[in-house]
Order: C-alpha cells, then structure tokens, then sequence
C-alpha cells in the first residue's frame, strides 16, 4: 500500500508539463503515471492544481541561538514550509569565519531536532577556516563556502589574500557577497556625517560592479565554481551575461532586488535596509527583464529577520537584513500571474537549478526514486499581502501590499502532507539533512 497518491497533477517542470498521477512511499516517489493500480493510505486530488518539486531557499540566515528573539530553526522553518519551501540553506552571518567541524555539526544537529523542512549549511571564509574547508566539503558537511567581499551586519569582509586563497587552496563550490570593501569604504567616508543617507549610496552599485569585475577575472584564471548571491544592478548584468555558459558562474537573484526600489520603496526607510541595498528603478527593472529572459539561475530570500524596534534606530545603527523565507514563493506566484515569469522558469529556478548546482541527492525533480517533497498551487490563487497575513516571527514585512500566491494548497515533505493551505499539519515531520552528489 502506498502512503499517498497525489491523483490528475498537471506536473510542470522546466521542460514542459505532464497530467499523471504520482504514488509515494516512504518518503520518496514510487511512481509517476497513469493509474499506479494500488491503494493508498490518504489520497490527494489534484485537478485543477499545479504540482512541482519543493522550493528550495539556497540563502537563509536562520540566527538560532544567537538571537532568538529574532529567529530560530524552529520559527524560521515554520514560516519555510507556510510559503511552500521544503530545504533551505543556511548562512553563517555575523561570525562567518568560525565554522570549524564541531560548530558545523552542532548546526546540523540544532536542525535536525527544530527543524520541519530539509536542510544544508553552508561555512563561512576566513583566514582561521581556509585550512578547514576542503575537509568540510569531502564530509559532505557542507554546501559550499560563503565569501564576505565586503563587510555586512557584522560579517567583515575578507581580504585579498583571503580571496585568493579561497580560490586557490580549498574545494568545493564557492558563493559570493560581492560588494568592493574599498569601494564601500570610500562612500563611506562621504556620507559619514549625513544623518539619513540613501542606503544606496553609502553602498552605491559600483561596489559591486567591481566586486563582480574581481570574480571574474578569478574564475578565468583558477576555473572555481561560484554562485554570486542577490545580484542587484544593471551593471553587473551588463558584466555577466556575455559570459554565461563560458564560464562555472551561477546567479541568484533576491525577491527584495525584484520587487522593490529605491522609487518604490524609499518611504519605508531603515526596514528596507539591506546588504547590497535595493537599488533605483532603472536597476529593479534590469533584473526583471534578465529574469525573463532566463538570465537568472536561482532565487534566494537572503532572510535574516531584526525586529522592528531595531529598525527603527538611527540609520547609522538600524541593521541591515529583511525577513523574506516565507514570502518568496507567494511572490513569485505573483508575478507568474501577471507574466513576469513563465511557469516552466519558475519551476526550473525555485528547484531544478538549486538541486542541480549545489547538487543535491533527491531533490529537485518529481520521478521515481526521488524525495518526496511537492508544493500543489493554483495559478492564479493571488491577493494582496496584508499586516494580519505575515506570521514571521520578527512580526513584519517590506512586502505588505504586494500581491502574492494565497499560499500553496499542499506542501509534503519527505513524503508527509506538512502544509495545507498555509497552515502547518499538527504531524508535520522533522526535516532531514540534504546529501550531496559527486563528492
């Protein structure tokens, strides 16, 4: 007997789509097609639904036990898998450097017990981990390694040296904060005695457009694989797209730099505050169209959580970061409706290309033999986003009044129905730890 039968899908992955019924049993696909010819224990139909692998959030910080009041894996995940994620990634952040074996696994462990969606980890770059690193990744402990060109909430920037011998003396995949530290000390120094400056231009676009201009010449001369986190500018664009498919660069884009400007946005102030910052119109509308045009290889939420009350300090002192796991892929529903996105890039961007670039074992895909986890939508499901809709656990959003995906009606994980119709199923599973292939 099956576990569940999910009955008439319209499957859509980024090749095409196909009507069929999918079994599931013990946490993975037993069979996609026609009739699977045996009974099941719970029975799902999905006429009229959607159905595509989990999200899959490449780019959280998740501040557990730092900062409880503002995050854990216990709240963050619960707000993952409401907005149709089922594995995230997750970040060092305000002490990148020092991810040694035992704080990697005690992460892991701290998952495993709060955690309800799938996850990795990924260690941060340091002088003190380089020599740390290459072991991590032939561990299959880590997802890859997380570059701090620039300084950021904490986060101090890595040196030239350090860049360099990230590139040269470790292994693995290597995802990139790419803000010139010198270019960010320099506007620094100009805006340093302006009360309430622009945030864009304290970190202005040409930090990152040369940070952007290093890692390519890197790549060139090494061929290291990178994944540059939240592109934001034109400029960087302009940079990357001759280059794409010459060379191992991937991109991730964040919902923040899609939806959100400096135009658009402006009045909310410090609560948009964010490493790198949302950028003028001209810029939002760049990554748009380098989105449909399929330019793009992955979103990440970028989440990390600070109350409102931190926010709304000096500019000078409100932190930088913005809530987003659980919002991404309701705002992504919404541009599917409004043509912003196709459905077949979506799927491909949301999970086929996470599961493929960071090479996760079973994810990804919706075939025999892979983890069960699914999101089941309809695709015009939309409303506006309001104050009474968030449940994250820092309590707000720069996303009200946006419109987004009403939430999925199914979310399953490792083969369990988790979530239905955004609320979390009293028998929600615990999350495993993603493996990862060709190590």
């Amino acid at each position: 007997m099956y576990d569940v039968i999910i009955r008439d899908g319209t499957i859509v992955r980024s090749t095409g789509r196909l009507v069929a019924d999918i079994a599931i049993e013990d946490g993975k696909i037993a069979y996609v097609g026609g009739n699977p010819g045996g009974p099941a224990k719970e029975e799902i139909s999905a006429i009229g639904r959607f159905v595509m692998p989990g999200v899959i959030d490449t780019h959280v910080h998740f501040r557990d036990p730092g900062h409880p009041a503002k995050e854990s894996w216990a709240t963050g995940s619960r707000e993952a898998l409401r907005g149709g994620t089922t594995t995230v990634l997750d970040m060092p952040n305000t002490t990148p450097g020092t991810l040694d074996e035992e704080t990697v696994r005690d992460k892991l462990d701290r998952a495993a017990a709060h955690s309800v969606v799938n996850f990795g980890v990924w260690v941060g770059a340091s002088a003190e981990s380089i020599p740390k690193i290459s072991a991590l990744w032939d561990a299959g402990l880590v997802c890859g390694t997380k570059v701090f060109m620039g300084d950021s909430t904490g986060a101090f920037g890595v040196t030239p040296e350090v860049l360099e011998a990230v590139f040269t003396q470790t292994k693995g995949l290597i995802g990139v904060h790419a803000e010139d530290q010198e270019v960010l000390d320099a506007a620094r120094a100009q805006w340093q005695g302006t009360a309430k400056p622009v945030h864009n231009d304290v970190r202005p676009p040409a930090a990152s457009i040369k940070a952007v201009e290093t890692l390519i010449a890197l790549v060139q001369r090494t061929g290291r694989a990178i994944h540059i986190c939240h592109l934001s500018t034109a400029g960087e664009l302009a940079l990357l797209d001759p280059l794409r498919g010459d060379l191992p660069i991937t991109c991730e884009v964040a919902p923040h730099h899609l939806f959100l400007s400096t135009d658009n946005a402006g009045h909310l102030g410090n609560l948009v505050k964010v490493n790198p910052p949302i950028r003028p119109e001209i810029d939002r509308r760049a990554m748009m169209a380098a989105l449909k045009r399929g330019r793009l290889d992955t979103f990440g939420s970028d989440h990390a959580p600070h109350t409102l009350e931190e926010k709304q300090a000096d500019y000078w002192s409100a932190p930088s970061g913005l809530p987003g796991v659980g919002t991404m892929f309701p705002l992504i529903l919404g541009a599917l409706k409004n043509g912003r996105i196709g459905l077949e890039l979506m799927v491909a961007m949301c999970a086929e290309n996470p599961a493929r670039i960071f090479n996760l074992e079973g994810k990804g895909v919706i075939a025999e033999g892979a983890d069960a986890d699914m999101v089941l939508f309809r695709e015009a499901h939309t409303g506006k986003l309001t104050t009474e809709m968030v449940q994250c656990h820092c309590g707000w959003s720069p996303f009200v009044g946006r419109e987004v995906g009403l939430g999925p009606d199914f979310v399953l994980v490792n083969g369990v129905i988790a979530a239905r119709d955004g609320v979390i199923m009293d028998d929600a599973p615990m999350g495993r730890s993603v493996t990862y292939g060709g190590r």
